[in-house]
Order: C-alpha cells, then sequence, then structure tokens
C-alpha cells in the first residue's frame, strides 16, 4: 500500500529505470488504475524522463557538467536551508531536463546553420563504353551527352556557390542558365565555365588537342590555370596540350557535336583526322602505311553504320584498303586494342 506521494515517485523511477520488482510494478498499475489523475500523472512524469534520457550517445554531451548545474541550483541556492522548498521527483526530473535541452538545441542550430562545404559531397562517375554514346542528367537540371570512351564525375547535389564537374574524353553541356551559381567543367588541362549554354569538350587524354565548342551562350576557357578566353557562339578554340598555343575560329557548330545524335560529319578533313575520330569512337588504333595518305582529303557522313560498315564504305570511296591485325598478344589469350593497317590501292 502507498502512504505517500513520495512512495509512488520512488517506484515510477524503477519502473522507468527497468528496476522495479513484480511487486513493485503491480502496485504501480494498481495505482494507475486507480484514477485519471493518477493515469495523467504517471505520463506527465514518463515524458519528463524520456526527455532526460534521450536516444543518442551521453558522450556528445557534458554529463557532468549538467549534473553539476543542477545539484548547484537544487542544493546550493543561497537561502537557508530551513526555508528552501522541498524538490518533488518530478520537479527534479524538470530540472535536469531543461539543462539536458540546452545541448540538444545548440547542436540542432549547428547543423541547420552549417555551411554547405562543411557537409561531405557524394560523387557520382560514369564511364561510357566504346562504340556508343549515353544521356546523364545532372541535379540542377542541366544535360549532358557522353560519348565514346568518356567518363564524367559529378556530386549528387550541387553545393550553393557553383556547379562543378569533371570529365575526361568529350562530351556535349546543355546547361540550365543560374548567373549566381557559374556551372563549370574541369578537365586535365583546361576549365570552362559557363552560366547556361550549350557546347562542346573534347579532351581524350590520348589526344594532344583539346577543343571546346560554343553552339549558344557564352564561356570562359581558362587554359592551364593561367590564360582565360571568352568564346562566341559559332567559335571553336584548340589548344595544343604540347605547345600550350591555341586558335580560336569560327566553324559549324553541328560537325563537332553531330556525335551525340549519332552522327560523324566529315567535310574535306584529311584521312589522318578521320582515323583518329573513328579510333577514339570505336578504341581502334589506325596503322597508316603511307604517310601520305593521312593528307588525303576525306568528305563523308556517317549515321547509325558499325566499324566495318564504315571501313567499307571508306575503302569503296578512298584510295585506301584495310586490314585487322591480330588482336590477339602472342603470350596469352587476353584481348589487346584492336589494330587496323590502312594502306594504298594497288592500282
Amino acid at each position: 500500500m502507498i502512504n505517500k506521494d513520495s512512495d509512488i515517485e520512488i517506484i515510477i523511477s524503477k519502473y522507468l529505470s527497468k528496476e522495479a520488482t513484480p511487486e513493485e510494478i503491480k502496485v504501480l498499475e494498481d495505482w494507475i488504475s486507480a484514477t485519471p489523475e493518477n493515469y495523467r500523472n504517471f505520463l506527465s512524469q514518463k515524458n519528463v524522463w524520456e526527455v532526460s534520457h534521450p536516444a543518442f550517445n551521453p558522450e556528445e554531451i557534458d554529463v557532468d557538467s549538467a549534473h553539476r548545474k543542477v545539484m548547484e541550483q537544487i542544493l546550493h541556492q543561497n537561502q537557508p536551508t530551513s526555508v528552501r522548498p522541498k524538490l518533488s521527483f518530478l520537479h527534479y526530473w524538470q530540472q535536469i531536463a531543461a539543462i539536458l535541452l540546452l545541448p540538444l538545441l545548440i547542436l540542432s542550430a549547428y547543423l541547420y546553420f552549417r555551411p554547405a562545404q562543411q557537409i561531405a559531397e557524394t560523387y557520382q562517375e560514369l564511364f561510357t563504353p566504346y562504340g556508343t554514346w549515353s544521356v546523364v542528367n545532372l541535379p540542377d537540371g542541366s544535360k549532358v551527352w557522353l560519348n565514346a570512351g568518356s567518363s564524367l564525375k559529378y556530386p549528387t547535389q550541387f553545393n550553393d556557390k557553383q556547379r562543378v564537374v569533371s570529365m575526361q574524353g568529350e562530351a556535349y553541356f546543355e546547361v540550365e542558365s543560374d548567373k549566381e551559381h557559374p556551372f563549370i567543367v574541369k578537365t586535365k588541362e583546361l576549365t570552362v565555365e559557363a552560366t547556361g549554354t550549350a557546347f562542346n569538350v573534347n579532351a581524350y587524354t590520348s589526344d594532344n588537342v583539346t577543343a571546346v565548342t560554343l553552339v549558344k551562350g557564352k564561356v570562359a576557357v581558362t587554359l592551364d590555370k593561367k590564360k582565360t578566353i571568352s568564346l562566341s557562339p559559332g567559335e571553336k578554340i584548340d589548344y595544343n596540350l604540347a605547345t600550350s598555343l591555341y586558335n580560336v575560329n569560327k566553324t559549324n557548330t553541328y560537325k563537332w557535336c553531330s556525335w551525340k545524335d549519332g552522327v560523324l560529319i566529315f567535310r574535306d578533313d584529311p584521312l589522318e583526322y578521320v582515323f583518329k575520330r573513328l579510333g577514339q569512337t570505336y578504341n581502334v588504333e589506325f596503322i597508316l602505311k603511307d604517310a601520305e595518305l593521312g593528307k588525303y582529303s576525306y568528305k563523308a557522313t556517317f549515321e547509325g553504320e558499325s566499324l566495318n560498315e564504315i571501313l567499307r564504305l571508306l575503302e569503296m570511296s578512298a584510295p585506301i584498303q584495310c586490314k585487322e591485325v591480330s588482336n590477339r598478344s602472342n603470350n596469352s589469350e587476353k584481348f589487346e586494342k584492336q589494330r587496323i593497317e590502312v594502306s594504298k590501292t594497288v592500282q
């Protein structure tokens, strides 16, 4: 039988801390079911207990400091003990809860107002196999086409200052307009900065020349982190990595971007360039047996043909013949990069 309020408070405390005996639990159940007021008092004390025992690592807050503050308020108030009011169990835990809540509020405020750059960024990296191309939708709504043998790395969420991606190979960008958050493309040797525009970047690591072609809008191209050149629509910049020289020319932009539609366009281009382009697309090494063949001017449009079909069309329209070299190594069964010898047609 419960004689006074302090007895039930002790039992409640033991029950909530899972230290109550079966007999004490039975006493508590009888007391709770006796009156609605008893039930409300139990819920009130249970809520206070749960607040003061949150589901987080207690090492994250200074419990000793909080305990000292509670004891100072309870035991060392500037008044005689004889006139200090007696503190009930509920009042005691209300004070503890108030003090323990402070670190939680501070932590919540810190997480809310913490600068975005302090939050660890996660990245997505994509690679397009040779012989095909793919399309990527970025978190900001921008769209990227990746050519064969190309890769793109971007954050799963852009920060609040700028939108930065890195790439190698070739990619065509359609960037969502946002002047306050510039869109930046990084390659090994240059950086392209845009706000809302469409442009093509050709930056295969196997090529000595990196190129940027602007279709619409405006971009700023920084070479080797030193010199910045602004491009206007219809302009293409070629940057020679070996000599650090560049040139900007007006051009037919679709010729350099048509690959995203599955089309390869050659307009009076030397065969040397044609084979380089085919090699980048299909991961093939072309070996010109006659250096003069590389200078031969060629004009054609290929759309949807396989590599073998393109080679047959080349043999029909140019004075050349193509011969595939074995793509197996001599010492193992592993496949090497396909090699094709190109020689002059015997008259």
